[in-house]
């Protein structure tokens, strides 16, 4: 009986261990509670949040309770449930939040009990303010649409004035040559002035 507890505790210590090596590589993260939910459900969750480098992971209660303490989140341990899960997000925030969202949306036993990002606890109402967002891949597109008008614009007009600049170049060419024809060449006179004094 003393060997099954000792084993037990080595592997509860095993287990935080594990846990938490996944905060301190993810701190940012979102708690939830599966409860009701089936393990074809949390696959699917598991594998939308693969897509955007996160991940789901079930944790036993007394092993988030420790970790917690560890890293002095003692206000989350008021969020343990029966059958916790943390969702860690990966390098896009706002996609893990959205996905998260998402199937809370979809699958009613599946609740957010909150989150935790940059150290400071965050609200379920905040989680969902960010699911809001558009994604890090449509604010990049975004800003680089609205970096390219301006730029486009600048084009436009410089080309518009070269454009007037070359005009304005063959205006005044079209016009000199007008002008050269319009005046009598300097020969033309002198050659009257000769055949009336040769008279």
């Amino acid at each position: 009986m003393a060997e099954k507890k000792k084993l037990g505790k080595i592997c509860k210590e095993r287990m935080t261990e594990e846990v938490m090596a996944s905060f301190k590589e993810r701190p940012n993260f979102i708690i939830t509670t599966f409860m009701g939910s089936s393990v074809a459900e949390l696959e699917i969750l598991r594998k939308n949040l693969k897509k955007i480098s996160s991940e789901y992971l079930v944790v036993k209660n007394s092993v988030l309770k420790v970790v917690f303490d560890k890293l002095k989140l003692s206000e989350e341990t008021s969020k343990i449930e029966s059958g916790m899960g943390i969702s860690f997000s990966g390098d896009d925030l706002v996609a893990s939040c959205k996905t998260v969202v998402t199937f809370a949306k979809d699958h009613s036993k599946f609740k957010i009990k909150g989150a935790v990002m940059e150290g400071k606890s965050i609200s379920v109402e905040r989680v969902k303010e960010l699911a809001s967002i558009p994604s890090r891949n449509v604010l990049l597109t975004q800003v680089v649409v609205t970096m390219k008008s301006p730029i486009a614009g600048f084009v436009n007009v410089l080309s518009g004035t070269l454009r007037k600049f070359v005009y304005a170049v063959d205006a005044i060419r079209v016009q000199k040559s007008k002008s050269e024809a319009a005046v009598p060449s300097q020969s033309a006179p002198a050659a009257a002035d000769a055949a009336a004094q040769g008279k």
